[in-house]
C-alpha cells in the first residue's frame, strides 16, 4: 500500500477521528515516518513510522473526498 499526503486514515478503535497525511519524511530516519493531522484540529498531530501506519489492524484507509 503506497502513503500519499492528502491520504486519509482512522484508528480502528477511533473511528470517528480521521488523520490526514500532511508530509513524508523519508531523511533522518531508518523507516519513512508520516505527519498526520487530525481533520477540524490541525494543531493535533502525530508522527508515525509508515509500516505502522499500514497495519490493517490498527489503522483503516479511507476513500478519497
Amino acid at each position: 500500500m503506497a502513503v500519499n499526503i492528502g491520504d486519509r486514515y482512522s484508528k480502528l478503535d477511533a473511528p470517528d477521528i480521521v488523520w490526514t497525511v500532511r508530509r513524508i519524511i523519508e531523511e533522518n530516519f531508518p523507516l519513512p515516518h508520516v505527519i498526520l493531522v487530525e481533520e477540524g484540529r490541525p494543531a493535533r498531530q502525530i508522527t508515525l513510522s509508515v509500516p505502522a501506519l499500514e497495519i490493517k489492524s490498527m489503522y483503516t484507509k479511507l476513500e478519497a473526498q
